[in-house]
């Protein structure tokens, strides 16, 4: 039999099994709304299931929830990049979804659909999903970057964690990396794989999770990590200038929205378009800084991090006025800035003087 790859695209298929782990609605890069889900088409085999047919997701979902064994028609399969040795299904909004009496085969979770341990997330290969992970961020071996994805400027830092099976590097991506803290353990959901060279790692997705649990341990040995941690720099002065963008960003679709109102209550997406409440789309961050110290002007990039971090630290409810936090930093008098090699400031804090100044 040909393989999906060499098979011809108008060649349209019918798959029978099991719907696991239905996504929520997603947005493509050409704005087409899609969702993801799991089909299991044998008793130990699975294959990525993605639709493009939104209006089909509950459907989907409600198969998922019933364990019920179902027959999608007209349907396509493609080669996987996730699983050289298998497939992906494309359901289209021509294809169909039908409840069938039984498939020739039971009922089973997927792996990884389940806890896993970072030796079992070793073994993975890229693209894989990990819905559960216990693990310690380790204090050392931090990269923080700021990088362009899809024209965006989007913050990224690479965290080396561990458990006692092992350790690895775990990526977090944005509003994600103010869930986490060093020294720490996390229940961390929604991971996928990658790889880096030969070592297997994790990122986060947008709608990963990370909550704080007891202590997971550490592995007998931790391996040295590479050089290319962050070198801190400290800064210490006053500010002298200070500028920060703010954007609102969908929660459904995480799109940055390029008009927000103010003073609006609700606010149609520009991507998904859909129309929700104001304080349900998530502010973030950028900007920069300028500091004179000793004498000397230094300037800073701002990320999204460093900027939540002071702002939820020092303004509590004023966090989501850009303008505010301006004005408190302008104000706040001398400050120290742990800055890495590239200029990105990791956290802001005032000087123990200042502080004594303000209260």
């Amino acid at each position: 039999m040909a393989s999906p790859a060499k098979r011809a695209r108008s060649e349209l298929e019918t798959a029978v099994g099991y719907v696991h782990s239905v996504s929520p609605i997603k947005m493509s890069k050409r704005n087409v709304r899609y969702f993801e889900a799991t089909l299991q088409t044998g008793r130990e085999e699975y294959h990525r299931l993605v639709a493009f047919s939104a209006d089909k997701r509950q459907a989907f979902a409600q198969s998922s929830l019933a364990k019920r064994s179902v027959k999608l028609a007209n349907v396509r399969k493609t080669v996987s990049y996730s699983d050289p040795t298998g497939y992906d299904v494309l359901f289209s909004s021509a294809s169909g979804l039908d409840a069938v009496e039984t498939a020739p085969f039971i009922w089973r979770e997927p792996p990884g659909t389940t806890r896993q341990q970072i030796s079992d997330v070793l073994a993975l290969g890229p693209r894989q999903k990990v819905s559960e992970l216990h693990a310690k961020i380790l204090a050392d071996g931090v990269v923080s970057r700021v990088v362009s994805v899809d024209g965006t400027m989007k913050e990224l830092r690479e965290f080396g964690i561990c458990d006692r099976s092992g350790q690895t590097k775990l990526t977090l991506w944005e509003s994600s990396i103010l869930d986490v803290k060093p020294s720490k353990s996390f229940k961390l959901c929604h991971l996928v794989t990658r790889k880096s060279g030969d070592l297997t790692v994790l990122t986060s997705t947008p709608i990963t999770t990370a909550t704080a649990i007891e202590d997971v341990g550490e592995p007998d040995s931790l391996e040295p990590l590479d050089d290319s941690s962050d070198t801190t720099t400290t800064l210490r002065g006053c500010v002298s200038a200070v500028y920060i963008a703010q954007k609102q960003r969908c929660r459904r679709c995480h799109k940055n929205q390029e008009e927000f109102p103010k003073r609006c209550t609700t606010h149609r997406c520009e991507g998904c378009k859909m129309l929700q409440k104001s304080p349900s789309f998530q502010a973030t961050y950028s900007g920069s800084l300028e500091l004179t110290c000793d004498g000397e002007d230094h300037s800073v990039s701002l990320p999204n991090s460093a900027i939540w971090s002071y702002a939820t630290q020092h303004l509590g409810d004023s966090v989501n006025e850009a303008e505010v936090i301006e004005e408190h930093l302008l104000c706040t008098g001398n400050i120290e800035v742990h800055v890495n090699c590239s200029g990105l400031t990791l956290s802001i804090e005032p000087l123990p003087e200042t502080k004594k100044t303000t209260a």
